[in-house]
């Protein structure tokens, strides 16, 4: 039964391993520290939820505590950038400029790229649509899109190639 139990844990982990450390980069967890938050989240999730859960609700709790785990590393670590304004050398335009999040033009014009971007994957062949959703928009690895959408890696990673070539020859397009 122990047994069972380890190779389910080894097999959670090296599904959502790879998810969660992209996760925790993002959150801005410092590279050396992030397999430590992500052993902290599988033996969080071990201790006190059922290893035989559907992929869905396994993944979703992950996801939480993973993001508790990252607040608590940040708490813990007291993660905090100081600036001295005793320096002659101070420049409060460029603190600024790197503290301070952009202007609202910005997420707007971001805001309308990412809904364009999302019609023009919908809008796509079926083929192309469930390769660009799995891995543009999910962040999933190609070995696991050719799990789900039962693929050869070279028939996935040429669709995916064409899919980036013809979103970039699409936004080229629009930008000149």
């Amino acid at each position: 039964m122990q047994q069972d139990k380890d190779e389910l844990l080894r097999a959670m982990y090296e599904e959502y391993q790879g998810t969660l450390r992209r996760v925790a980069r993002s959150s801005g967890v410092p590279s050396f520290d992030v397999e430590d938050v992500i052993q902290e989240t599988f033996i969080a999730y071990f201790g006190h939820y059922s290893l035989t859960w559907p992929p869905s609700r396994k993944k979703a709790m992950l996801m939480k505590i993973l993001k508790n785990k990252c607040a608590d590393f940040f708490r813990k670590n007291k993660y905090r950038d100081y600036v001295s304004i005793d320096t002659e050398d101070f420049d409060e335009t460029e603190i600024l400029t790197e503290y301070v999040m952009k202007d609202s033009l910005e997420y707007i014009v971001l805001d309308e790229t990412c809904e364009e971007v999302r019609d023009e994957i919908a809008s796509m062949k079926k083929s192309w649509k469930d390769v660009a959703i799995l891995s543009l928009v999910e962040g999933r690895s190609i070995p696991e899109i050719c799990e789900i959408l039962e693929l050869e890696s070279s028939v996935c990673r040429m669709r995916l190639s064409r899919i980036r070539k013809y979103l970039r020859d699409r936004y080229r397009l629009l930008e000149d």
